[in-house]
């Protein structure tokens, strides 16, 4: 099993010396992390508000490739209808030649109203600008001219993005799907998954099983995809860290319920990210972190792989856990998990009995 860092950068401050201080703490677990046996960091995207102090993963992504040489450099998510697509491929481009080829090209389509009204945008239309903005990018980075007449972008002109990605024929492309209609477009397509956050795994052997009956609908030679899940991870042994880690979940799981049902942050913070957690969301939190001593953490992390899960995205920073705390609990993890992650493998559930 491959196991990755996921950055998701919650603050509840958003004064200057915060944000700077943020980011440098970031790059030292980058650069901390290169020769530890992740596969790679991923960085999400997410504008106006506290709830990640990410509006620009690629710029993130670019310095993170100089300072940590050994892994490969994920989008977790971008955001493909707040972008252009010839905007994007340029800088996907830019990105994966001077790294050396190591971008994975994480897509999804978002889900907060405020992001999108904030671009001038519209969320219900995000499905149909999505697809065909997914359709666009595909040529520019595989074909040597591209021109394109579509219902929300067009290219008047033949146009070759330069520089051309050095993966071939293109950066690995990952998509966040929460329905099993966006999951089909990426078996179609022959995208590698990225998994939700709170699917159990029992949801997630469901979800594989989904994806392996679709196999005939695959490109050629894209039939085994990678089938990835977030995680939120604290490893620790001491019961008061680990409520804590559990209320910290909890409080990110309810700003990421508030902006998802349009709540407006006041001044960039949002709301969710301060004060008392709802007990629902902590119930719910104590139920999906991967959490406690190493042994037990390798336990749960096996059990994703028996539901067909090749890659895990651990985020061991969320809501306002301290960072000396969240980067103590990705020490642990390192020394003590993830060298035995290296001898499990995925293992695909079988399917369910069909009724005689």
């Amino acid at each position: 099993m491959r196991v990755g860092i996921n950055y998701l950068s919650p603050s509840t401050a958003i004064d200057q010396e915060s944000t700077r201080e943020k980011y440098r703490d970031f790059f030292d677990q980058v650069e901390w992390a290169n020769d530890k046996g992740f596969t790679g960091i991923w960085i999400t995207e997410h504008h106006f508000s506290s709830y990640s102090l990410s509006a620009s993963p690629l710029l993130l992504l670019t310095k993170a490739a100089a300072i940590a040489p050994d892994l490969r450099l994920g989008t977790g998510i971008l955001v493909l209808p707040l972008w252009d697509p010839v905007r994007l491929v340029a800088d996907v481009s830019t990105l994966d030649a001077v790294s050396d080829g190591r971008v994975d090209l994480g897509i999804g389509r978002g889900y907060q109203p405020h992001e999108f009204h904030g671009f001038g945008r519209d969320l219900a239309d995000s499905r149909e600008v999505f697809e065909e903005s997914v359709e666009l990018i595909l040529q520019l980075l595989t074909r040597s001219e591209t021109s394109f007449t579509g219902r929300h972008y067009h290219i008047d002109t033949t146009v070759t993005v330069l520089p051309r990605p050095v993966q071939t024929p293109h950066p690995p492309v990952w998509l966040a799907a929460a329905t099993e209609e966006s999951t089909a477009f990426a078996v179609r397509h022959g995208f590698h998954h990225l998994g939700l956050a709170l699917s159990s795994p029992a949801d997630l052997a469901q979800r594989r099983r989904f994806i392996d009956s679709l196999a005939d609908q695959a490109p050629p030679g894209a039939t085994d995809t990678e089938f990835s899940a977030n995680r939120f991870v604290f490893v620790g042994t001491d019961p008061d860290a680990h409520r804590a880690a559990v209320r910290e979940v909890a409080r990110q799981l309810g700003a990421s319920r508030a902006l998802a049902q349009g709540g407006v942050p006041v001044d960039g913070v949002v709301p969710g990210l301060l004060g008392t957690v709802d007990p629902a969301d902590e119930a719910l939190a104590r139920d999906r972190l991967v959490g406690g001593s190493p042994q037990e953490v390798l336990a749960q992390f096996v059990e994703f792989a028996e539901a067909g899960v090749s890659y895990v995205n651990a985020a061991f920073q969320f809501g306002a856990l301290p960072s000396d705390a969240a980067f103590a609990s990705a020490k642990l993890f390192a020394a003590e998990v993830l060298p035995a992650l290296a001898e499990v493998a995925p293992v695909r559930p079988a399917p369910l009995a069909q009724p005689v």
